[in-house]
Protein backbone atom coordinates (compact mmCIF):
# COMPACT_ATOMS: atom_id res chain seq x y z
CA UNK A 1 0.00 0.00 0.00
CA UNK A 2 2.79 2.41 0.94
CA UNK A 3 4.57 1.55 -2.31
CA UNK A 4 1.45 2.35 -4.35
CA UNK A 5 1.05 5.71 -2.57
CA UNK A 6 4.71 6.53 -3.21
CA UNK A 7 4.39 5.65 -6.90
CA UNK A 8 1.23 7.77 -7.26
CA UNK A 9 2.94 10.66 -5.51
CA UNK A 10 5.98 10.37 -7.79
CA UNK A 11 3.82 10.22 -10.92
CA UNK A 12 1.96 13.33 -9.79
CA UNK A 13 5.21 15.22 -9.18
CA UNK A 14 6.53 14.27 -12.62
CA UNK A 15 3.27 15.31 -14.27
CA UNK A 16 3.32 18.64 -12.44
CA UNK A 17 6.90 19.30 -13.56
CA UNK A 18 5.99 18.54 -17.17
CA UNK A 19 2.91 20.77 -16.95
CA UNK A 20 5.04 23.57 -15.47
CA UNK A 21 7.50 23.25 -18.37
CA UNK A 22 4.65 23.52 -20.88
CA UNK A 23 3.20 26.55 -19.07
CA UNK A 24 6.55 28.36 -19.18
CA UNK A 25 7.07 27.61 -22.87
CA UNK A 26 3.56 28.63 -23.95
CA UNK A 27 3.69 31.71 -21.73
CA UNK A 28 6.93 32.74 -23.45
CA UNK A 29 5.33 32.21 -26.87
CA UNK A 30 2.44 34.47 -25.86
CA UNK A 31 4.60 37.20 -24.39
CA UNK A 32 6.99 37.28 -27.35
CA UNK A 33 4.16 37.34 -29.89
CA UNK A 34 4.78 33.87 -31.32
CA UNK A 35 1.24 33.10 -30.16
CA UNK A 36 -1.22 35.92 -30.70
CA UNK A 37 -4.45 36.81 -28.89
CA UNK A 38 -7.19 34.56 -30.23
CA UNK A 39 -4.84 31.75 -31.32
CA UNK A 40 -6.07 28.24 -30.46
CA UNK A 41 -4.05 26.17 -27.99
CA UNK A 42 -4.67 22.68 -29.33
CA UNK A 43 -4.12 19.82 -26.85
CA UNK A 44 -2.90 17.31 -29.43
CA UNK A 45 -0.52 19.78 -31.09
CA UNK A 46 1.01 20.70 -27.74
CA UNK A 47 1.26 17.04 -26.69
CA UNK A 48 3.18 16.26 -29.89
CA UNK A 49 5.38 19.33 -29.52
CA UNK A 50 6.46 18.42 -25.99
CA UNK A 51 6.32 14.65 -26.58
CA UNK A 52 3.99 14.02 -23.67
CA UNK A 53 0.49 12.67 -23.08
CA UNK A 54 -2.50 14.99 -23.12
CA UNK A 55 -2.91 14.88 -19.31
CA UNK A 56 -0.08 17.33 -18.44
CA UNK A 57 -1.14 19.47 -21.40
CA UNK A 58 -4.65 19.77 -19.93
CA UNK A 59 -3.14 20.73 -16.57
CA UNK A 60 -0.95 23.33 -18.27
CA UNK A 61 -3.94 24.82 -20.10
CA UNK A 62 -5.87 25.05 -16.84
CA UNK A 63 -2.94 26.89 -15.25
CA UNK A 64 -2.66 29.29 -18.19
CA UNK A 65 -6.40 29.95 -17.89
CA UNK A 66 -6.05 30.58 -14.15
CA UNK A 67 -3.31 33.12 -14.89
CA UNK A 68 -5.50 34.92 -17.40
CA UNK A 69 -3.28 34.10 -20.36
CA UNK A 70 -5.83 31.77 -21.95
CA UNK A 71 -9.56 31.21 -21.93
CA UNK A 72 -11.67 28.12 -22.49
CA UNK A 73 -14.68 28.14 -24.79
CA UNK A 74 -17.35 25.45 -24.61
CA UNK A 75 -17.02 22.83 -27.37
CA UNK A 76 -14.29 24.89 -29.06
CA UNK A 77 -11.22 24.50 -26.87
CA UNK A 78 -8.69 26.83 -25.29
CA UNK A 79 -7.50 30.07 -26.86
CA UNK A 80 -4.97 32.77 -26.04
CA UNK A 81 -6.85 35.54 -24.26
CA UNK A 82 -8.03 38.14 -26.76
CA UNK A 83 -8.97 41.62 -25.60
CA UNK A 84 -9.42 44.89 -27.43
CA UNK A 85 -7.36 47.99 -26.75
CA UNK A 86 -10.48 49.71 -25.40
CA UNK A 87 -11.08 46.84 -22.95
CA UNK A 88 -7.48 46.87 -21.77
CA UNK A 89 -7.32 50.63 -21.28
CA UNK A 90 -10.68 50.60 -19.53
CA UNK A 91 -9.43 47.90 -17.17
CA UNK A 92 -6.26 49.87 -16.50
CA UNK A 93 -8.33 52.91 -15.55
CA UNK A 94 -10.08 50.80 -12.91
CA UNK A 95 -6.84 49.10 -11.84
CA UNK A 96 -5.11 52.45 -11.32
CA UNK A 97 -7.81 53.51 -8.86
CA UNK A 98 -7.86 50.16 -7.07
CA UNK A 99 -4.10 49.93 -6.66
CA UNK A 100 -3.97 53.57 -5.56
CA UNK A 101 -6.50 52.79 -2.83
CA UNK A 102 -4.46 49.72 -1.97
CA UNK A 103 -1.32 51.85 -1.52
CA UNK A 104 -3.20 54.31 0.67
CA UNK A 105 -4.58 51.57 2.93
CA UNK A 106 -1.27 49.70 3.03
CA UNK A 107 0.50 52.86 4.19
CA UNK A 108 -1.89 53.08 7.11
CA UNK A 109 -2.12 49.39 7.94
CA UNK A 110 1.19 47.66 7.11
CA UNK A 111 3.17 46.41 10.07
CA UNK A 112 6.82 47.37 10.58
CA UNK A 113 8.00 43.87 9.48
CA UNK A 114 5.93 44.14 6.28
CA UNK A 115 7.46 47.54 5.47
CA UNK A 116 10.93 46.13 6.13
CA UNK A 117 10.15 43.20 3.81
CA UNK A 118 9.10 45.66 1.11
CA UNK A 119 12.36 47.61 1.44
CA UNK A 120 14.46 44.43 1.31
CA UNK A 121 12.64 43.22 -1.79
CA UNK A 122 13.06 46.60 -3.50
CA UNK A 123 16.83 46.45 -3.03
CA UNK A 124 16.93 42.87 -4.34
CA UNK A 125 15.22 44.02 -7.54
CA UNK A 126 18.11 46.34 -8.36
CA UNK A 127 20.16 43.34 -9.50
CA UNK A 128 17.69 42.56 -12.33
CA UNK A 129 17.11 45.90 -14.03
CA UNK A 130 18.60 45.01 -17.42
CA UNK A 131 16.99 42.70 -19.97
CA UNK A 132 18.99 39.63 -18.89
CA UNK A 133 17.23 39.71 -15.53
CA UNK A 134 13.78 40.58 -16.83
CA UNK A 135 12.06 37.35 -15.79
CA UNK A 136 13.39 37.63 -12.23
CA UNK A 137 12.43 41.31 -12.05
CA UNK A 138 8.87 40.60 -13.18
CA UNK A 139 8.51 37.85 -10.57
CA UNK A 140 9.81 40.16 -7.82
CA UNK A 141 7.58 42.98 -9.10
CA UNK A 142 4.56 40.73 -8.64
CA UNK A 143 5.73 39.99 -5.09
CA UNK A 144 6.22 43.73 -4.42
CA UNK A 145 2.62 44.45 -5.37
CA UNK A 146 1.29 41.39 -3.52
CA UNK A 147 2.95 42.62 -0.31
CA UNK A 148 1.09 45.91 -0.72
CA UNK A 149 -2.20 44.10 -1.33
CA UNK A 150 -1.65 41.96 1.77
CA UNK A 151 -0.72 45.07 3.73
CA UNK A 152 -4.01 46.74 2.83
CA UNK A 153 -5.88 44.03 4.77
CA UNK A 154 -8.94 44.23 2.55
CA UNK A 155 -10.01 40.91 0.93
CA UNK A 156 -12.66 42.58 -1.22
CA UNK A 157 -10.10 44.98 -2.67
CA UNK A 158 -7.73 42.09 -3.38
CA UNK A 159 -10.50 40.22 -5.20
CA UNK A 160 -11.17 43.16 -7.52
CA UNK A 161 -7.47 43.79 -8.18
CA UNK A 162 -6.93 40.11 -9.01
CA UNK A 163 -9.85 40.21 -11.45
CA UNK A 164 -8.39 43.24 -13.28
CA UNK A 165 -4.89 41.74 -13.39
CA UNK A 166 -6.23 38.51 -14.85
CA UNK A 167 -8.06 40.40 -17.59
CA UNK A 168 -4.96 42.27 -18.75
CA UNK A 169 -2.41 39.52 -17.98
CA UNK A 170 -1.10 38.85 -21.53
CA UNK A 171 -0.54 42.49 -22.50
CA UNK A 172 0.66 43.50 -19.03
CA UNK A 173 3.43 40.91 -18.99
CA UNK A 174 4.19 41.51 -22.65
CA UNK A 175 4.69 45.22 -21.98
CA UNK A 176 7.09 44.48 -19.12
CA UNK A 177 9.17 42.23 -21.37
CA UNK A 178 9.22 44.82 -24.15
CA UNK A 179 10.64 47.66 -22.01
CA UNK A 180 14.39 47.97 -22.55
CA UNK A 181 15.21 49.30 -19.11
CA UNK A 182 13.22 48.87 -15.91
CA UNK A 183 15.11 51.71 -14.17
CA UNK A 184 12.19 54.14 -14.51
CA UNK A 185 9.72 51.68 -12.98
CA UNK A 186 12.21 50.90 -10.22
CA UNK A 187 12.58 54.61 -9.44
CA UNK A 188 8.80 54.85 -9.19
CA UNK A 189 8.84 51.92 -6.76
CA UNK A 190 11.51 53.68 -4.67
CA UNK A 191 9.40 56.84 -4.31
CA UNK A 192 6.31 54.79 -3.52
CA UNK A 193 8.14 52.72 -0.92
CA UNK A 194 9.52 55.85 0.75
CA UNK A 195 6.06 57.39 0.97
CA UNK A 196 4.78 54.21 2.63
CA UNK A 197 7.68 54.09 5.08
CA UNK A 198 7.13 57.78 5.89
CA UNK A 199 3.43 57.15 6.48
CA UNK A 200 2.34 59.59 3.76
CA UNK A 201 -0.78 57.80 2.55
CA UNK A 202 -1.94 60.57 0.19
CA UNK A 203 1.42 60.63 -1.60
CA UNK A 204 1.55 56.84 -1.80
CA UNK A 205 -1.92 56.82 -3.36
CA UNK A 206 -0.97 59.43 -5.97
CA UNK A 207 2.32 57.74 -6.87
CA UNK A 208 0.68 54.34 -7.32
CA UNK A 209 -2.04 55.81 -9.54
CA UNK A 210 0.60 57.40 -11.78
CA UNK A 211 2.67 54.20 -11.77
CA UNK A 212 -0.20 52.06 -13.08
CA UNK A 213 -1.30 54.71 -15.59
CA UNK A 214 2.19 54.80 -17.12
CA UNK A 215 2.08 51.02 -17.57
CA UNK A 216 -1.12 51.45 -19.58
CA UNK A 217 0.77 53.67 -22.05
CA UNK A 218 3.32 50.89 -22.60
CA UNK A 219 0.50 48.45 -23.29
CA UNK A 220 -0.59 50.53 -26.30
CA UNK A 221 2.77 49.83 -27.95
CA UNK A 222 2.58 46.09 -27.27
CA UNK A 223 -0.90 45.77 -28.74
CA UNK A 224 0.16 47.77 -31.80
CA UNK A 225 2.98 45.28 -32.41
CA UNK A 226 0.62 42.33 -31.93
CA UNK A 227 -1.89 43.83 -34.37
CA UNK A 228 0.83 44.35 -36.98
CA UNK A 229 2.03 40.77 -36.59
CA UNK A 230 -1.54 39.45 -36.82
CA UNK A 231 -2.09 41.43 -40.05
CA UNK A 232 1.15 40.07 -41.49
CA UNK A 233 0.26 36.46 -40.65
CA UNK A 234 -3.27 36.79 -42.03
CA UNK A 235 -1.88 38.29 -45.25
CA UNK A 236 -3.41 41.70 -44.78
CA UNK A 237 -1.42 44.87 -44.60
CA UNK A 238 -2.38 48.31 -43.35
CA UNK A 239 -3.45 50.54 -46.21
CA UNK A 240 -0.70 52.89 -47.37
CA UNK A 241 -1.41 56.48 -48.13
CA UNK A 242 -1.01 57.41 -51.77
CA UNK A 243 1.80 59.88 -52.42
CA UNK A 244 0.61 63.34 -53.31
CA UNK A 245 0.52 63.88 -57.04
Amino acid sequence: MDTEITLLSTEKQVRERVASRIVKAVEKDILTGQLLPGDRLDELTLAERFEVSRTPVREALLELTARGLAGQQARRGTFVTDVTLAEVLGTYEVLAQLEALCARLATRRMSAPQKAELETLHHQMEAYLDTSGRTQYIELDATFHSILVAGAHNPSLKEHIDLCLKKVAPVRLGSMYSVRDMAAAHTEHAALMQAIVDGDDAKAESLMRDHVTLRADQVRDVMAVWDSRRQYISGTKPARKRPAS
